[in-house]
This record gives structure tokens, sequence and C-alpha cells, in this order.
């Protein structure tokens, strides 16, 4: 079916399986937090105790967690396309086993499995789009997978609402979770058709399968010059990655070499670090409490404006597929991290001063704060940890990132809370410092997520370099100690003739593909 794809329409059909992979990391992560309060869900459960519900919620990320471990050890042995099947085929298990349930130990295996096929996933699929598409619109195509995620958050919580409230028995919650097989069916019969990258077929030794698959993509002969510059192009990096040695844990410690290894992988961690620290889960989570209790709607307002407030983070995320290789990462995040800093200052102030005006303004400068972070950090972290690491450790830095990611959500979320705390929300429900924190503290505690948005905006500015419209070869080499080519640091053991074979010199000095740069 996909056999005879070729150019733009064979880019577009792996970005529309990796979409529908996202739209399902968006859609299961947050299915469950609506409906975990509802009565017949919790006697399917043997009626749970508060600390055992959130339990149950919380084993989900640390099936993630274990998932990301999975892809950074056997992840590059498996390859691109299929780490991402097999992900989804076990993540098919964990549904069924899931909307089955009849008690609350299935719901945990079934819970757990599915996170580690969603850990796998997350590390994976950014790799799969970065490695596909051409240098000018890879931004565009990870901000377009974004985008299917927060689409997904907001589908799960339209979704629980309307059963919620149109639907009895244990329907209610047995057809939101069953919903999520379609997109894993969708997926896994487009993938079963599809081809992996060139990049990690030429990393494996395929090499007559990456140039067939390069030619495909770029719709030129195999034996044309931008075919063969591109393959060159790999082969020098690929060369220069080699040259300094093969990864080795240990080596995190004592990093000697050229390509900055360690540098990127930590760079890896800590762009997610910031990202969940802006506070977003957080004030995601509590937008019902928030509404209720600083604002002053009741339980059913309140739960219809943070729909919308849903709604308007995925609006926020659609502006980066047209800005994000246009403007770059460093500026995105930069000049959004400054945005985001500022919205969260006054939402902070609002719901501290308490007064009917200040909490329509923390409202207002909440919905802009959802929207700020749609069009900034909420999409550039994994564009970025799949463009900066090298061709072999190019999964560990995903599965890196999407640890670092799972794990500040751990940290940061509350768990689930019955009685007193009950927000119908689409984001995720897991946790160990929220609940106490914001009890004790009030809006004080919203002062920690002001200053680390802030060191965001210094971080990014000190230590994050630009990655827009070069190839990920090229990006090697911004990682280098001056930016030039591996013979000057190797000794003229590599040729740079290699890397610039293919390429035309522009007026500005780059050089470039004459067609485009995957």
């Amino acid at each position: 079916m996909f056999d005879d794809l070729r150019g733009r329409p064979l880019t577009w059909s792996v970005t529309a399986a990796c979409a529908s992979a996202y739209l399902l990391f968006g859609y299961d992560q947050g299915v469950l937090g609506g409906l975990v309060t509802q009565p017949t869900f919790l006697s399917a459960m043997g009626d749970p105790s508060s600390l055992y519900l959130g339990t149950i919620v919380a084993l989900y990320n640390i099936g993630c967690l274990a998932g990301c471990v999975v892809a950074a050890v056997w992840g590059n042995k498996a390859g691109r396309r299929n780490s991402v099947l097999w992900a989804c085929v076990v993540m098919l298990i964990g549904a069924i086993i899931q909307f089955t349930a009849y008690g609350a130990p299935q719901m945990i295996a079934g819970r757990l499995i599915s996170g580690v096929g969603n850990g796998v996933n997350t590390s994976t699929v950014g790799i799969y789009i970065s490695e596909i598409s051409p240098a000018a619109r890879r931004g565009r195509g990870v901000a377009a997978q974004l985008s299917c995620v927060i689409f997904g958050t907001v589908m799960a919580y339209w979704i629980d609402y309307g059963t919620i409230r149109s639907l009895s028995g244990s329907i209610v919650w047995r057809f939101p979770i069953a919903f999520q097989c379609i997109f894993l069916i969708v997926t896994i019969i487009m993938l079963t058709f599809l081809p992996d990258t060139p990049r990690w077929l030429f990393a494996a030794g395929r090499k007559v399968e990456s140039v067939d698959v390069l030619s495909r993509l770029l719709d030129l002969p195999p034996d044309s010059a931008e075919v063969r510059g591109i393959e060159n192009e790999m082969q020098a990096a690929w060369e220069l990655e080699k040259m300094n040695g093969e990864f080795k844990w240990s080596s995190l410690w004592r990093e000697k070499s050229d390509v900055k290894k360690t540098r990127r992988l930590v760079l890896c961690f800590m762009i997610y670090l910031f990202q969940m620290f802006t506070g977003i889960n957080v004030i995601a989570f509590y937008v019902t409490i928030v509404l209720e209790v600083y604002v002053g709607f009741d339980r059913e307002t309140s739960s219809l404006v943070a729909g919308c407030i849903q709604i308007a983070f995925w609006l926020g995320t659609l502006p980066p597929l047209w800005t994000l290789d246009r403007f770059g990462r460093r500026k995105t995040m930069i000049w959004g991290g400054i945005g985001l800093s500022v919205a969260l200052i006054i939402f902070t102030s609002g719901i501290a001063v308490a007064t009917p005006a200040s909490s329509r303004m923390a409202l207002a400068f909440l919905f802009l704060f959802e929207i700020m972070f749609g069009m900034s950090w909420d999409t550039i972290p994994w564009v970025y940890a799949a463009e900066i690491t090298p061709l072999d450790i190019r999964h560990i830095g995903t599965a890196i990132g999407a640890f670092s990611e799972w794990l500040w959500t751990f940290v940061s979320v509350p768990e689930i809370m019955v009685g007193r705390l009950q927000p119908l929300t689409p984001r995720k429900v897991v946790a160990m410092i929220t609940p106490y924190a914001i009890e004790s503290l009030g809006w004080k505690y919203y002062l920690l997520y002001c200053i680390m948005t802030v060191l965001a905006v210094v971080f990014t500015y000190f230590f994050v370099p630009e990655t827009a419209n070069k190839t990920l070869e090229e990006i090697d080499y911004v990682f280098c100690k001056d930016g030039s080519p591996p013979s000057i640091h190797q000794g003229g053991q590599i040729s740079g003739e290699s890397l610039m074979m293919g390429k035309q010199q522009t007026s500005s000095g780059k050089f470039e593909h004459g067609a485009e740069q995957v």
C-alpha cells in the first residue's frame, strides 16, 4: 500500500503514523484523570482508599520510566519503526487489560504495561520524525506531533465529560479507556508498510536499503548527486562519532571526545527538567480547583472553563508548525520563557491578592500561560533531544529526555485525592510533593515555578545552541571545538570533502544540498 510512496507523500505518511501514536500519548495520559471519581469505577476497583487510588494512577508513569530504559537499552537494535510498532502492540495489550478490568490488580497490570509501551514511544517517535524530515521542516514535523499530543488530552477531557454526563453504568469508564484502541490499531497497520529511517539503516550496516529510502524521501534516483552527497555526509558524521569511541555509560564522567556526547545527554535531561518546572502540569492539574477556590466558579462552570483552557492550550501548539523552523529553537525558548515568566508571576500575584478583580486577572493570564507554553516550551524539548544527539546514541538521548519528563512529572504532579480534591482533568495525575505543598503553602508554592521558569531562560541563553535548519549530521559540528569539519580536530583522519559532496556554497558561506536537506 505504501511501497510506491515517494517524496512528500512518504514523509507525510510517516508523519501521520507518528501523529496517531502521539495522539494516543496525549489521550492515554489524560483519560483516567476524569474517571477515577466515578462510582462505577471505584466499585470495580474495590472502593480503594485515596492512597491506593493514587498508586493505581501513578504506576502508569512508573511504566513510562521503565519504557524509557527499554528504549535506551534496546531501541537502537530494534530500529525506529519497529520500536514504535511493538510499543503500540504492548499498549494495545495494556489497554485491553484496563477496559476489561474487574479489580485493582488487573487495572494496575494494564497501567504498567501501557506505560512501558508509551515510554518507548515517547523515546522514539521524535527520532523517527527527525530522521526522515527535511532539515528546513524538521521542527514543523515534530511540532505537529506535539500538537497531536495536546489534542489527545483535549479529546480525552471532553469524552470523559460527555460520558459522565450522558451514560450510566461501567460503560462510563470502560468506553473512554477502550477508545484509545482505535489509535493503536491505525498506527500498527500503517507502520507495517512504512520504512525505517535512512540514518538508522545506514548505522545498522544496511546501506543499500538506506540509500533506497533516502532516494524515496527525496524523490530522486539513488545515484543522483544529492542522494550520494547526503550518503557521504552520513558516512563522515558516522566516522567522526566512531572516531571518538563507542559510547559507554562510564564515559559520562570523563568526557574527552570532540563531539561532546556527555554535554548533549545532559542537555537532553535538563531541557525536560525545565519544561516540567514551568509548572505546566501542576497548573493544568489544579485548574478546576483554582477556578473554584480563587475565581469563585461552581464545579460545573469550573469543569467547562477548564475544558476551554485545554482547547486554548492546543491552539497554542499550532503556530510552531510555521514559526519553529523560521525563528529557531533557541530564540523561541528564550522569548517563550520570558513570556511564561511574566504570565506566571501575574497569575501568582492574582491568586495571592485573592480579590474578585485579581482572580479574574489570574484567570486571563492562566489562559495566556497555556497558550504561550503551547507555542514554545511544549514542543521544543521533543524536537531538540532528537536533533542534538549523535546517531550512535540518539536513542539514548531521547530516552534520557523522556525519562526526565516522566520523572519530574512524577515528582511535581499531585496524586489523585478523592474527597476534597476531585478535579476533572486530562493532565497527568500522579504524585509526591504537590498536594502537601499546596495545602501548606497555598499561592506561595507557585513561586517555585516562577523562579524555575526564569532560570530556564538563563539556562537556554548560556547553554543551548541553535540547531534549526541544519542537517542532523551538521549538528555534530555545532558541538565540536569551533564548529569546523572533523579533519581540523582529528589530524585529517576524515576529509571535509566527503561532507561537502553534493552541496553548493551559498553567498553566506553555508553549504546546502541542491535538493531539500534531509
